[in-house]
């Protein structure tokens, strides 16, 4: 706890805390629910294009050019911290090309129409209804020089260098750091068991990208933040994964402007910050699978500019995750998951992800931030910083025998939120306790043929104690169909 202040300061920064939080709430639900789509959109990516070569075959035979696209409808229903029921109708269209030419050369693009349409009042952002930008979200080219070889030789490399280059999802090792689009380049050299992955990339500095400081004016449309860095891993025969990375992030964000007009200006967002990280992953038997990883962060970050002249200071913060997936090997194909995710807080700071309300001058700033994301649930989706979320999930297919349901799958995940330090802030209004809730999550998917799938999303967050702004609680609807073509 802190020493205590005098009265009139103190009321001062509640008043300036919660005028602050609340002005940004509608950011801030923006801000999860756009990582969590484009989250989703990679996972909907697939999988490794590139092809087993035979070398037997004559160029023509070793080249595909793939053309398709899928249209969606979706739907999303949410109540917000603010107590304020939203709605978004989203149709969809998208299209993508992909070839490779002699199994070497990969191009892909992907352009996509995708229009949000809001019932009135409820832009997440008070932009209104809109078209996503930007139109072309993906495109990029691949090189593999085993496949090469593999094709113009005939032989087998006992190593490989692969190269990737474009506008490309970075889901970097556990999405701790970083889980985000980028303009970047990835090689990667691979020889024995030993792979080492770099990175050289920045941020697209459009819509595509939304940034976790919500105090800047456009930082829903506009974050220009670079990366460089490397991972070295080693597989086990056993298939046990072990990886070290180091991951810099260069704000290039420091000539913005605050989004709240009660604060003085100029303001420095300068948030310079790099990434040393430790993780495993791997399989025990034939039904058990963990991921782990720990990262410490440490860099520079500018200080509160509401109490007093803004001064740099030394970031000293980190963030963790461990999950098991246990498989029961049944006729429904039921998985059970335990996952863990913890990041630090700072407990000077009013605001956890923000410049504005942020790291009180003269103190380290101990609260994690980055691009990175993982799954904190529907309903409450809090940042990956100052939080202890503990997860358990099943998921299953329950009626596989039945013709027409052999994909229908059902989930469900119960979460306890918690702030990792109670007398810090997250990005919402909070006490001094430490229990921010509870929150049930339940899932459906359905592929009905191989071109039509629908899913549905429905979660309730229950505020614990720690939440001050709201008792009720918070649900979430989200409902899609998608039809590939």
């Amino acid at each position: 706890m802190h020493p205590q202040r005098p009265i009139a300061q103190k009321t001062l920064l509640v008043a300036l805390s919660a005028g602050t939080l609340l002005a940004l709430v509608p950011s801030a639900l923006a801000q999860n629910q756009e990582r969590r789509i484009e989250r989703a959109v990679r996972q909907a990516e697939g999988p490794d294009y590139r092809l087993q070569i035979d070398p037997s075959l004559a160029l023509n035979e070793r080249s595909v050019i793939d053309v398709g696209g899928f249209t969606s409808l979706t739907g999303v229903w949410l109540d917000d911290s603010a107590d304020n029921s939203r709605r978004l109708i989203q149709p969809e269209a998208t299209l993508y090309g992909r070839a490779i030419v002699d199994g070497t050369h990969t191009f892909f693009a992907r352009a996509r129409a995708r229009y949000r349409a809001y019932s009135e009042g409820d832009s997440f952002d008070g932009r209104g209804d809109r078209w996503d930008e930007p139109v072309v979200d993906r495109w990029w080219y691949e090189f593999d020089l085993a496949s090469a070889v593999a094709a113009n030789e005939g032989r087998q490399l006992d190593w490989n260098f692969n190269i990737r280059a474009g506008r490309q999802f970075v889901d970097w090792n556990a999405g701790l750091a970083l889980s985000e689009q980028l303009y970047a380049v990835r090689p990667t050299f691979t020889y024995d068991g030993w792979t080492v992955e770099g990175l050289i990339g920045i941020t697209p500095g459009d819509e595509g990208v939304t940034d976790f400081d919500a105090s800047r004016e456009d930082f829903n449309e506009d974050t220009e933040r670079s990366f460089f860095g490397g991972t070295i891993r080693y597989t086990f025969p056993t298939s046990h994964e072990v990886y070290a990375y180091v991951l810099h992030m260069g704000d290039q964000n420091s000539g913005d402007r605050p989004r709240a007009t009660i604060v003085p200006e100029p303001v420095e967002f300068d948030y310079d910050a790099t990434y040393l990280g430790f993780g495993s992953n791997g399989s025990i038997g034939n039904s058990l699978r963990y991921v782990g990883e720990f990262v410490y962060q440490f860099g520079e970050s500018m200080s509160d500019p509401l109490r007093g002249a803004q001064r740099s200071e030394d970031i000293n913060a980190w963030a963790a995750r461990g999950q098991l997936e246990w498989y029961l090997r049944d006729d429904w194909l039921t998985r059970v998951e335990f996952e863990v995710i913890l990041a630090s807080g700072d407990d000077d700071r009013l605001v956890t992800t923000d410049t504005v309300g942020g790291n009180l001058a003269g103190s380290n700033d101990k609260a994690f931030n980055s691009l990175g994301f993982v799954n904190t649930g529907l309903a409450f989706a809090p940042a990956l910083s100052n939080i202890a979320v503990f997860r358990a999930g099943v998921a299953t297919f329950p009626f596989r025998e039945l013709d027409g349901f052999e994909r229908f799958q059902l989930g469900a995940d119960v979460l306890f939120h918690n702030k990792l330090d109670s007398d810090a802030p997250i990005e919402e209004p909070t006490t001094d306790d430490t229990h921010l809730g509870s929150e049930i999550d339940l899932y459906l998917n359905w592929r009905l043929t191989s071109d039509l799938s629908v899913v549905a999303r429905y979660g309730v967050f229950f505020p614990g104690e720690a939440i001050a702004t709201q008792t009720d609680a918070r649900h979430f609807v989200f409902l899609g169909a998608t039809l590939n073509f």
